[in-house]
């Protein structure tokens, strides 16, 4: 498979970089939503831990710094294990590959689903946009 580079625009680069020098945690991506004013950090795999620091301070002290919202994932080489780490409350997931278009179908408990989708399904909005950059996932399904 071929390895996708991701591409930043100046703001996500100088976003990464902030957060980086204040937590000390490896970013792999960035994407910002404006309208919530949230930046949404996906971190190495194993060092979401250094990203948050003790007692959330890290990520406090990024946000004051940043003045946006920010949400961490963590990185999975493992498309289910990522998915997971974005959708903790996801109970299944099938990966579907169709003609090289990769469609993830996550199921999810009805209490969960407001949850997980957002308002205007903006949360399910970042979330293919980091399953399609990380992972190049075309389609993100919740049932």
């Amino acid at each position: 498979m071929m390895k996708m580079s991701l591409v930043f625009d100046t703001e996500a680069i100088h976003l990464i970089t902030l957060f980086e020098n204040v937590t000390g945690a490896p970013v792999k991506d960035c994407v910002v939503d404006n309208t919530t004013n949230t930046v949404y950090f996906v971190i190495e795999e194993g060092k979401v831990g250094t990203a948050i620091g003790k007692n959330g301070n890290s990520v406090k002290n990024a946000e004051r710094i940043i003045g946006k919202n920010i949400k961490l994932f963590e990185f999975s080489k493992d498309i289910s294990g990522f998915i997971k780490k974005l959708i903790p409350q996801a109970v299944e997931i099938k990966i579907r590959n169709e003609n090289g278009r990769i469609t993830a179908e996550v199921k999810i408990e009805k209490k969960d689903k407001a949850l997980v989708i957002g308002r205007d399904g903006r949360n399910i909005k970042i979330l293919k946009e980091l399953l399609h950059r990380n992972h190049q996932v075309n389609d993100l399904v919740v049932r």
